[in-house]
């Protein structure tokens, strides 16, 4: 899906905000934000706007002055046409809701659009070892002595340069950035269609991808038909191609696909870091307009600078998921330190995920629900020891260490940028806090309190009941939910409290039962 959102109000009325299935865009005060808000009552980070599949989120980054859609404030929610976000006194609405093909999955599973790989050779290719660095065809300019035409075409190869450096900058993920790099490559080649190829394995040179395509309209259709010699070539020797009749060159076989697809001119160009190449770069014009060596020099480069972000993007992947696994490595050694905590984050994550379904969260959210209860209690860690395993009952001073825990494992989650991490953060430090106000660590009162939190709540509290400790016996679950009940509107968002009622009901909140041998202490969920 494409979302397409317009400033109501505020000082860029008027200004337009596009986000494609698998982008993230966030939106504040701080330069450094998709969209700067130039708003006094906007925090530097204040909200995101994710696109998914079929559906877009916007969510709170627990800004100060909070996140508004309809003039109702919210923490995380899905967006409907017309749907007003208000930051401060700008206003933001979401004004149209496309079909596109943007994430590499839906591309390679749209049925009317394939990739054919032939054997045939012909002599009307251009193929060279192209340097984007040394702008070669603006010497062939010089040598012509046309100054003011080789200062237009460096100002444009630059200009062009940089917008393409910033479109695959605003990425935020390998998905969303095959989405940006076609996006880049229609920009820079004026072409009809665009598409990435890929080996599905490094150093596979029989099977070759089409990993995402696009048309200039966000359309994914028709057929591309290359040379497999031509892509091995483009794969294995670094050059770039292109012909300026595809009409008249048997490598691009099957005349009448030709024909019916009009492609007068193909190019293309390897997707490449400096010791490797990921993919090849594709692009074809359905008319009659031809491409030049100097688009090609320009399709080489963006090749250059998108091999680079993918791999980027790549090593970002592999960082935040070997965070995560010592993150969640971290809190299965907690949970390990005292009995009744053995697996309590497991079971926490669990509750969440049956109270997140019944609350109607997709799939994406309910991923998020499932990571923030396994890291809810990470910031035990920087609780010390004695009072972590201490076997009686903790002293006020005591307990007062032991609630700040949330905030630590949001300031520990937080030292890793990456939209991911922010949206398990309110689960994280917010699990604690009460509808009335009187919860910790920031004592915030009813919506104020983000949902993710909200929910993690009611389920920390559920295990903390039915888990035996070593002064008791855990409760019966209908016996917990008695109590929680007896909190609704105190310590339990209302909401969320009818959904674990309903769910107990239909049978579908108890979890599996677990063997438990370990005890411990008083004090410590």
């Amino acid at each position: 899906m494409r979302f397409e959102f317009v400033v109501r109000s505020g000082k860029e009325v008027g200004r337009t905000v596009a986000v494609n299935t698998g982008q993230t865009i966030s939106l504040g005060r701080l330069k450094g934000c998709d969209v700067v808000v130039d708003d006094e009552a906007a925090s530097r980070r204040h909200c995101t706007i994710s696109a998914r599949e079929d559906t877009c989120v916007v969510s709170d980054l627990q800004s100060a002055n909070g996140t508004f859609v309809n003039e109702k404030r919210i923490a995380s929610v899905e967006l409907q046409r017309a749907d007003k976000i208000r930051i401060g006194s700008t206003v933001i609405e979401l004004i149209d809701m496309t079909s596109v093909t943007s994430a590499a999955a839906r591309s390679i599973a749209n049925s009317t659009t394939s990739l054919s790989l032939v054997e045939a050779r012909s002599q009307t290719i251009v193929q060279r070892a192209v340097d984007p660095t040394k702008l070669e065809f603006l010497s062939q300019v010089y040598k012509r002595k046309d100054e003011s035409n080789l200062l237009e075409s460096a100002q444009k190869y630059l200009t062009t340069l940089h917008k393409v450096s910033e479109i695959l900058s605003r990425a935020s993920g390998v998905e969303a950035l095959f989405d940006s790099i076609v996006a880049a490559i229609l920009e820079v080649s004026g072409g009809d269609r665009a598409a990435i190829l890929m080996r599905p394995k490094e150093g596979d040179s029989k099977d070759i991808n089409m990993v995402v395509v696009r048309t200039k309209d966000g359309k994914a259709s028709g057929q591309v038909m290359l040379s497999r010699s031509i892509v091995n070539d483009v794969f294995e020797k670094g050059i770039s191609v292109f012909t300026d009749d595809a009409l008249a060159d048997d490598r691009y076989v099957g005349g009448e696909s030709i024909v019916r697809q009009r492609i007068r001119s193909v190019m293309c160009a390897p997707m490449r870091t400096t010791d490797q190449i990921l993919g090849v770069l594709y692009v074809d014009s359905q008319m009659a307009r031809e491409f030049s060596e100097a688009e090609l020099e320009l399709l080489a480069a963006v090749g250059n600078q998108a091999g680079i972000a993918l791999h980027r993007a790549k090593l970002m992947e592999e960082v935040e998921k070997l965070f995560f696994d010592v993150m969640k490595a971290i809190a299965s050694l907690i949970d390990a330190k005292d009995g009744y905590t053995h697996k309590h984050s497991e079971r926490v994550a669990a509750f969440g995920v049956r109270l997140a379904r019944h609350l109607g969260f997709d799939a994406d959210s309910r991923a998020v629900v499932e990571l923030s209860g396994l890291l809810h209690d990470v910031g035990k860690i920087g609780v010390p020891d004695a009072i972590l395993n201490k076997p009686g009952k903790l002293t006020d001073e005591e307990f007062t260490q032991m609630r700040l825990h949330p905030v630590h494992g949001a300031r520990i989650l937080a030292n890793i940028q990456s939209a991911k991490v922010v949206s398990i953060l309110p689960g994280v430090k917010y699990h604690h806090e009460r509808w009335d106000g009187k919860g910790y660590p920031e004592g915030l009162k009813g919506e104020e309190i983000p949902l993710l939190g909200r929910v993690l709540g009611v389920a920390d509290f559920l295990d903390a009941l039915t888990s035996d400790r070593s002064y008791r016996k855990g409760l019966a679950l209908e016996e917990a939910l008695n109590m929680v009940k007896d909190l609704e509107g105190k310590a339990f968002d209302p909401v969320v409290v009818k959904a674990a009622v309903e769910l107990h009901e239909r049978g579908e909140l108890a979890l599996p039962s677990t063997p438990n041998p370990d005890v411990t202490k008083v004090g410590a969920t």
